[in-house]
């Protein structure tokens, strides 16, 4: 493996283990030490550059770009992964967006949250289920929305919110393989979403966000409410995926962020389902799949649905016991 790709990927597990370990206690916005930051030297001592030096590394941000074939049959994602320098300021950077207060709606980039925590939070609510995905949400969030961002509402300098903002983004827009992205797009909108949630609680709507997918639920969950937020959301500059807008009726299964809420229970998709059986069928058949893929479906499934986890665990304990008794009677014979 060439140097260059080791090095970074020690820098890229560098930092995922400091935001792991991150045990900063939570604390107000206006607490941050980015708040209503004016001083370039503090800002570098902040990014750990040099102040001789900040200028250059942030107006300068280098990246990898490389397109990434996720879904067959779906258009590739492009991707723009941080790299050198820039890599190591987005780390201390999403370290400070971490410690920063988050609501209880927010299920992305968050200790103790999940995609399952997200579609949890509907269990009791009842009524319809809405389900919006904002288009191209990192893409979407420019220049200026991150500028604004930490401008108007951290209160930095118009210096420092030029040098955050050019080395937060990537052509004009959030990059889409950088650590900083769910958080910072989160924050960047933090008014939009705040104005949606007013909403829902004033008709009791339950409401969560996981970066881009939007769900409101509740016996006041309407289309009109559904038309309504997309209203809104276009007002502030960004737009749903018209194929992603969804209401679902009272008493129907919903998909919610990789999960399905049958009635007041959590159920785990027919295709993860599936797609766990036929890892375990190339096992039965003397094949050798990737166990870490497995081992990660399974974990998956169990944060969902631990009866269909322990079910699948016992169907592959049964494979495996049936191969070695095969095997040791082919070699008896």
């Amino acid at each position: 493996m060439p140097t260059k790709n080791l090095t970074h990927r020690r820098e890229k597990a560098a930092g995922r283990a400091r935001l792991r370990k991150n045990q900063s206690a939570r604390y107000p916005i206006e607490h941050s030490p980015l708040w209503q930051l004016s001083s370039i030297h503090r800002l570098a001592a902040l990014l750990d550059v040099s102040a001789q030096t900040i200028d250059a590394v942030c107006t300068a941000p280098t990246y990898n770009r490389f397109d990434d074939h996720f879904k067959p049959g779906k258009e590739p994602r492009h991707i723009q992964e941080p790299t050198e320098a820039t890599l190591k300021i987005h780390y201390r950077l999403a370290k400070l967006f971490d410690s920063i207060e988050r609501p209880a709606f927010l299920h992305s980039a968050t200790k103790t949250r999940s995609h399952v925590t997200n579609a949890r939070a509907h269990l009791t609510s009842g009524g319809a289920v809405i389900a919006m995905d904002i288009r191209k949400f990192f893409e979407s969030t420019t220049y200026h929305h991150v500028k604004a961002f930490f401008h108007r509402n951290l209160g930095c300098s118009h210096d420092v919110a030029r040098l955050l903002a050019t080395v937060c983004t990537v052509d004009g827009h959030l990059p889409t393989g950088s650590c900083i992205s769910p958080l910072l797009s989160y924050f960047t909108h933090r008014k939009m979403f705040t104005e949606i949630e007013t909403k829902c609680v004033a008709r009791s709507v339950v409401m969560t966000l996981y970066v881009d997918d939007l769900t409101l639920s509740g016996i006041h969950a309407t289309k009109a409410m559904l038309y309504e937020i997309k209203k809104l959301i276009v007002r502030h500059g960004l737009r749903t995926k018209p194929s992603k807008d969804a209401v679902v009726r009272p008493g129907k299964s919903a998909i919610i962020t990789g999960a399905v809420r049958d009635g007041d229970q959590l159920r785990l998709r027919n295709k993860h389902h599936d797609a766990i059986v036929k890892i375990q069928d190339q096992i039965a058949v003397g094949k050798h799949p990737s166990l870490d893929q497995l081992r990660g479906r399974v974990a998956s499934a169990r944060a969902v649905e631990p009866r269909a986890a322990e079910r699948l665990e016992a169907r592959l304990k049964q494979l495996q016991s049936h191969q070695a008794r095969s095997g040791c009677t082919d070699s008896g014979s």
